[in-house]
């Protein structure tokens, strides 16, 4: 906050660093992550000015001055104040030497707001401070601009987790205001659609499709000359294994009623008439979860990939299967591994108390009604979608489990099972489980298998 000796901040202007400018035919355009600006009719001095700008800062009065000094009028000032009105999508607006507003979106807009000295302003409740390549940015999902701060920021920004008064600040208040950082009101309290976005999920949300960051974004391969791929399937773990039985897909497909029937019947089951046999688990596996053949490398897709029977981005399937059984004709009670290449099930040394924890986690997310027969838990091998996907790899993940929910849940309704998915497990909990390294590999998804369902039994 500014001290009664302290100099006051400068506020400043321009373009984004990665900008560039180029002029043709009476034209300037500006080249940025998110599109073209293009400004016609400038005067000459005005689009030199305009030209030095990408990666420096000025006041606007300095500008001008440029202007004024390469023979222009006060017309030509006029022109600059306008061009830079219509370059709000690459212009950067500083408070130096305290912060940086840079804008991420082709719509974003600033717009200074009136403030009075007592008005009080707050940072907003999705705002987010965080460390980056360039040091520390504020950022948030509502905001099309992020805001880089130096340390002589961090003790303010600190202050706003409360009501501060404009006057403490007005220069860096007023920029955090209209860069969408923080707030005047209390809108986002009272705004029903506000209120209903947790904090994380609106993040995640905004970053993790196209629009509201300049991110890089989609089939990157960022890590194609720096790592590796992981393996199209991961090592089954040493030891003896449980074969599963592999259905004649003629037969079952004879077997199974209609695709409707399937599709109208299908139900979340949480009560069950008995087990599963081993040959129904086997049976279900393979027509939802094997692979059927593996890709090998190819222009365009350098790492092998796989077919199966639900749909994976880029073919990659970084979801890997673990058993957690309670009751199965056939099969030991205990925890496995699913192998989809080989088809074929390897015990793990799971200790009964979190394979217990494991089942009772479940029972709790269908709200005590089930008592778990098999829970079929879903991880994500990470690196196996980042190494090729950047910005949309783990909501890529969140939508494969869902393709491989519906799978589990077709396939077994066609045959006469109890499928229920969970909308919540225990990450921590598994990977002590199963033996794995949370940040490299780690649960996203949990389903439950039961035999047929009882009589009375219905669903959702």
């Amino acid at each position: 906050m500014n001290g009664p000796d302290a100099p006051r901040p400068l506020t400043m202007v321009g373009l984004r660093e990665d900008a560039v400018v180029t002029v043709a035919d009476g034209v300037l355009t500006i080249t940025h992550p998110f599109g073209r600006t293009a400004v016609r009719g400038l005067p000459p001095g005005v689009q030199t000015v305009l030209g030095e700008l990408p990666g420096t800062l000025a006041g606007e009065d300095e500008l001008a001055g440029r202007v004024l000094a390469a023979g222009g009028t006060s017309r030509d000032v006029a022109v600059l104040y306008l061009a830079l009105a219509k370059l709000a999508p690459v212009l950067v607006h500083a408070v130096e030497p305290l912060l940086r507003v840079v804008p991420i979106a082709r719509d974003a807009v600033f717009h200074q707001p009136a403030l009075a000295p007592d008005d009080t302003v707050r940072l907003s409740r999705f705002a987010l401070l965080r460390r980056s390549d360039d040091g520390l940015i504020l950022e948030s999902p509502l905001s099309r601009h992020v805001v880089t701060l130096t340390e002589e920021a961090v003790p303010l920004i600190a202050a706003l987790g409360r009501p501060v008064m404009v006057k403490q600040a007005p220069e860096v208040l007023g920029h955090l205001v209209a860069a969408g950082l923080a707030r005047t009101d209390d809108t986002e309290e009272r705004d029903p659609a506000l209120r209903a976005w947790d904090f994380h999920d609106l993040l995640f949300h905004a970053r993790s499709r196209a629009g509201r960051h300049d991110r890089p974004f989609g089939a990157t391969f960022r890590f194609l000359s720096e790592l590796p791929p992981e393996p199209v399937v991961k090592r089954p773990p040493d030891g003896p294994a449980v074969e599963l039985y592999r259905p004649s897909l003629e037969e079952a497909a004879a077997a199974d009623p209609p695709f409707t029937t399937v599709l109208e019947t299908r139900r979340s089951v949480r009560e069950y008439a008995g087990p599963p046999t081993l040959r129904q688990l086997g049976e279900l596996l393979y027509r939802a979860a094997r692979v059927r053949k593996v890709v090998p490398p190819a222009p365009g897709m350098p790492y092998e990939a796989s077919s199966r029977p639900y749909p994976g981005g880029g073919a990659v399937y970084e979801l890997e299967l673990y058993l957690t059984v309670a009751r199965c004709e056939g099969l030991a009670a205990g925890v496995y591994h699913y192998d989809p290449l080989g088809h074929r099930l390897h015990a793990l040394p799971a200790r009964p108390e979190d394979a217990q924890g494991m089942l009772s986690v479940a029972r709790l997310a269908t709200g005590g009604l089930a008592e778990p027969d098999v829970l079929i838990t879903m991880t994500s091998r990470f690196q196996r979608m980042s190494w090729k996907y950047s910005g949309l790899a783990y909501g890529a993940t969140l939508k494969n489990v869902g393709a491989l929910y519906q799978t589990l849940y077709l396939v077994a309704t066609a045959m006469g099972l109890s499928p229920c998915g969970l909308g919540s497990g225990d990450a921590d909990l598994a990977a002590r489980t199963f033996g794995l390294d949370w940040e490299r590999e780690s649960s996203v998804g949990d389903f439950l298998i039961g035999g047929p369902p009882r009589a009375a039994a219905s669903g959702s």
